[in-house]
């Protein structure tokens, strides 16, 4: 692929940010602007997707498609403009948080690794706060530092995996809180920080005492720079705040404004060439999206295919409401899906489609997205992060499903009973 591609894709994806914004704060245009410019991203950037993704994607939308067409053939209307534009919203959010990489960067000073038990909770905590941020790369950055000889220990594994997954049950920089926004419309964003916050702190006190087992004086854990996390912190505030006076804003156009909004401020504060490292974002970060840009777009399909479907013909269900124990059933089921490579937001989408006729409370739903989300892409060993660590550090699929299998099970059950405390359980 030509670096011209790359770059007209990044321009593509900035397009679409801006159209979101335009559209989802201020009704200026309509969201299906935005889709088309996803789409040429996608388009343009597909050769440089990974076989495997390529293959997904194809199954997604066709699947979507016949979805699409078969109550079209009958005469049925429906809304194709949905396929293009489903998750055009979640795309601009993903592409706006990129930026915040720019301004955040985990890495202290300290020249030798810090080692024992306040190294193990500081890494945890760590992993877990920038990983909410930055995402997947904060994981990749800090592994390389505390490998040895190209291997982690079991321990260092669980922390960085774990506790940086543990951030898709709260974070609102996160694809999995994209994801929810997007699939429960109506979710208010502070009851679904609320409810998955308390759970990932379940998980990080889960974490830490596995990882005491047998001693902590010989962990080797990452030089945190814990100062680095306030200008996230300040926007996240600002969001909640937004979102609080203004219930009805579109939490996904909000981000999309202000994440490279903030960036762009602080670069320019410290006079670190704004527009030069702007640009550079655009034309070469952006566009290191792909996979995620072209999965996304081919589950929007998928689900307008889907949703087309369940309205048409109103398939029966075996419940007739959706309250703690099918919200518990339907977490097993997508977690279930997520172990053995069905991406989270694949099964998210098509749960969506399927419980539509239920009614379900929006925060509930969205609950379970995100509970999902974080505990499948920390158990399967064929999620994206898992297949990455397998490659880097010689880790293999079956001590990893070994490892995790305890955890997942516990964060089940614990997602489950927080599922009848939740109102509508």
């Amino acid at each position: 692929m030509s670096q011209l591609s790359r770059s007209i894709a990044g321009l593509a994806l900035a397009v679409a940010m801006g159209l979101t914004v335009l559209s989802t704060l201020a009704g200026a245009v309509p969201l299906l602007y935005a889709g088309l410019a996803a789409w040429l991203a996608g388009f343009l950037l597909w050769r440089s997707v990974p076989r495997r993704t390529r293959i997904q994607s194809l199954v997604l939308m066709a699947i979507g498609v016949a979805g699409l067409a078969v109550p079209a053939a009958q005469g049925i209307a429906v809304d194709w403009r949905h396929a293009i534009s489903g998750n055009a919203a979640l795309l601009a959010m993903l592409a706006a948080v990129s930026f915040l990489r720019l301004i955040t960067a985990p890495a202290g000073d300290a020249e030798t690794a810090p080692r024992g038990g306040q190294s193990l909770w500081r890494t945890l905590l760590g992993v877990h706060l920038f990983g909410a941020v930055v995402n997947l790369s904060t994981v990749f950055i800090m592994a390389r530092r505390m490998a040895r000889d190209e291997r982690l220990s079991r321990r260092q594994y669980e922390v960085l995996v774990k506790g940086f997954s543990a951030a898709a049950f709260w974070s609102p920089f996160f694809a999995a809180m994209a994801a929810a926004l997007t699939y429960a419309p109506g979710a208010r964003l502070p009851v679904l920080v609320g409810y998955g916050g308390a759970l990932a702190v379940m998980a990080l006190v889960l974490v830490l005492l596995q990882a005491r087992r047998g001693g902590t004086a010989d962990f080797v854990g990452y030089p945190m720079n814990p100062a680095a996390l306030w200008l996230p912190a300040l926007l996240a505030v600002m969001i909640l705040a937004a979102h609080a006076v203004w219930p009805t804003v579109s939490i996904l156009g909000l981000i999309a404004l202000l994440a490279p909004t903030v960036t762009a401020l602080t670069l320019f504060v410290r006079r670190h060439s704004p527009g030069l490292a702007l640009s550079r974002h655009v034309h070469e970060g952006l566009p290191a999206m792909r996979a995620e840009l072209v999965l996304f777009l081919s589950a929007g399909v998928t689900a307008a295919g889907l949703a087309s479907l369940v309205n048409a013909y109103e398939p029966a269900l075996p419940f007739a409401g959706f309250g703690a124990p099918q919200a518990s059933l339907l977490l097993l089921v997508l977690v279930g899906a997520a172990v053995v490579g069905i991406h989270p937001v694949i099964g998210v989408a098509a749960a969506a489609a399927i419980v539509e006729p239920l009614a379900p409370d929006p925060d509930l739903l969205a609950s379970v997205f995100l509970a999902a989300w974080g505990i499948g892409v920390a158990a399967s060993p064929l999620s994206g992060l898992n297949l990455a660590m397998q490659g880097s550090y010689g880790l293999r699929a079956g001590e990893i499903l070994r490892w995790n299998a305890p955890f997942a099970l516990t964060m089940l059950m614990l997602a489950s009973a927080l599922f009848w405390l939740h109102p509508a359980g």
